[in-house]
């Protein structure tokens, strides 16, 4: 084998080196790219699911604030109906106790 054939031979190694190592980083570049953008799409999602469970969280709890301001609401009805019967007795009885004490007697 003559120099210029080695020499030639040579050139061909380090081309085909030279491409092989191009295409190893490239695929290394290509599959770390994918990776990060995997990755962001995994946070992206997972940040969606807990923006999704932090609302239905809040509309839970303002469901229960709500009903827990109709119960009040429907007790301090009850307490004011409650009042206003009593109030209504009162008032019946005295008119009753006023009615009695008003008859004159004559003599």
């Amino acid at each position: 084998m003559s120099i210029s054939e080695l020499n030639q031979f040579m050139t061909y190694v380090l081309d085909g080196w030279m491409l092989f190592s191009a295409g190893f980083i490239s695929i290394g570049f290509v599959s770390f790219v994918s990776k990060r953008i995997q990755e962001d799409l995994e946070a992206e999602a997972l940040a969606l699911t807990q923006a999704e469970k932090e609302t239905v969280d809040n509309i839970a709890v303002e469901k229960a604030v709500e009903e827990v301001a109709n119960v009040e609401e429907a007790a301090e009805a009850a307490r004011l109906e409650e009042v206003a019967v009593v109030s209504e007795q009162l008032a019946k009885n005295k008119s009753k106790q006023s009615d009695t004490s008003s008859v004159s007697v004559s003599t």
